[in-house]
This record gives C-alpha cells, sequence and structure tokens, in this order.
C-alpha cells in the first residue's frame, strides 16, 4: 500500500504505477453531479477499488452491497483511469486538507492530468452550450484546448473543486473543471451524463449514459432518501 499523509488525511492505496493516469474525481456540489457521475463511472467501467482515504473525522455512515462495505472516500481503477469517489462530503474542518492530499498525491505519482466534476447553477445559463469549463495553464500547454466554452470571468468555482484547481495550479499541473448545467435544488443525473459523455470524448472512451438518463427519476430518489436518512440520524446523534 501507498501512504500519503497531510496532517489527518491519510490516502492507502495498492502500490502501483499511476505515471501517466488520468484521475477523476467529483463531490456533492450543484446537482449531486460529480456525486452521481463518478458513481456511475465506477460501475459501468466495472473498475476495480484500489484503496481509501481515511480521516479523523469520518462520517458515521456505511452502506453496504453484495460484494462488500462501501466506505465514504474510496479509490477506483480502471486500466489508465483512476476515479476517487465519494460517498459523503469530508468534515468542513477537513475539507482543505483532505482535498490538498489528493491533489498531492496525483502530482507527486506523476499523473498524466485530472479531470474534476462539478455541477454550473442551470440559473446561470447562457448561450446553447450544456456546459462550461475551467482549466489550469499547465493543461492548456500541453496543448489541450477545450471546445466548450470557459466559465465566465464573473462566476466562481468554490468549494473543493477550487482548492484542487488552485493546488494543480500552483504545481503546473494540468487539470480540467467540467461544470454541467445542473438544477440547484434537486439531484441532476441529465447534468452527470453531459459530463460523462465530454470525458468520453476527450479519452477516446465508450460509457453508455442512457441508463443514466432513463432512471434519472430513481436515482434522484434514492440521493434524496439517503438525505433524509443521513439528516434525521445527525439530528439524533445531538439531541
Amino acid at each position: 500500500m501507498y501512504l500519503v499523509i497531510v496532517m489527518t488525511v491519510h490516502i492507502n492505496v495498492c502500490k502501483d504505477n499511476y505515471k501517466g493516469a488520468t484521475l477523476i474525481t467529483g463531490f456533492h456540489g450543484i446537482g449531486e453531479t460529480g456525486y452521481i457521475a463518478t458513481s456511475f463511472l465506477v460501475h459501468a467501467l466495472h473498475a476495480e477499488r484500489i484503496g481509501f482515504i481515511e480521516v479523523e473525522h469520518p462520517p458515521p455512515f456505511i452502506n453496504s452491497t453484495p460484494k462488500a462495505l462501501v466506505t465514504p472516500f474510496e479509490i477506483y481503477k480502471k486500466g489508465r483511469m483512476v476515479i476517487a469517489k465519494f460517498e459523503f462530503s469530508p468534515h468542513k474542518s477537513e475539507e482543505a486538507e483532505f482535498v490538498r492530499a489528493l491533489s498531492s498525491w496525483a502530482v507527486h505519482e506523476k499523473f498524466k492530468d485530472t479531470i474534476l466534476i462539478g455541477g454550473l447553477d442551470s440559473s446561470f445559463k447562457t448561450g446553447e452550450a450544456s456546459f462550461r469549463v475551467v482549466h489550469t495553464r499547465a493543461y492548456h500547454v500541453k496543448g489541450r484546448n477545450p471546445s466548450a466554452p470557459k466559465l465566465e470571468e464573473e462566476l466562481f468555482v468554490y468549494g473543493p473543486l477550487a482548492i484542487m484547481l488552485n493546488e494543480f495550479e500552483i504545481h503546473n499541473f494540468p487539470a480540467l473543471a467540467i461544470l454541467p448545467y445542473a438544477s440547484s435544488t434537486r439531484p441532476d443525473p441529465a447534468a452527470a451524463a453531459v459530463a460523462i459523455r465530454s470525458i468520453c470524448r476527450t479519452y477516446n472512451m465508450k460509457v453508455n449514459v442512457s441508463d443514466l438518463e432513463k432512471d434519472a427519476k430513481d436515482i434522484e430518489a434514492e440521493i434524496e432518501q439517503r438525505r433524509k436518512q443521513t439528516h434525521k440520524s445527525l439530528q439524533g446523534m445531538f439531541v
């Protein structure tokens, strides 16, 4: 196992050669876009779990599947694609350390690049484009020029994606954030499908997102149910 430590955050993954690989990740933000997209990619690619991210304040929840327990912060791999999937958001007190650890790992292991998936409030939509992008200078210098329009200068990226972009810019590392327009009031699988299609075009991958779009209502209902369950459980812990 390879171990990266940034204060209270530990990245435990199988020792491997990650040079030239692409890291894909996303968080629970607008439309749950990053979470839905990474979860679907893990499933669609039949990616193998290769490690975990350990924190001092883990969410007090865990899920299970017929194969194994699903821990809050997991890392998967399929070919040269490495996917960091997060069932929950990191604790606010550890959020910055969490994403710095992940960013440092990608830089240290000489990944080729990183794709970050987020959501952009659909109320800001202008023109016909279904998403916007933000990238580090190194991403452009490496000869990549995303066809999607860049995020307008008056709008900001915020939260974990912003911290990761900042870290990658400082370390001159190629990183691209894909920001599909998404609903700010509900989980938005259609926005996640937009992000996945963009990744597939860029990396010549084949992922069928028809199930993601067809089962959109069921996915929304499942995530909403989880939100209610965790909210109720957390309330009970502090009564």
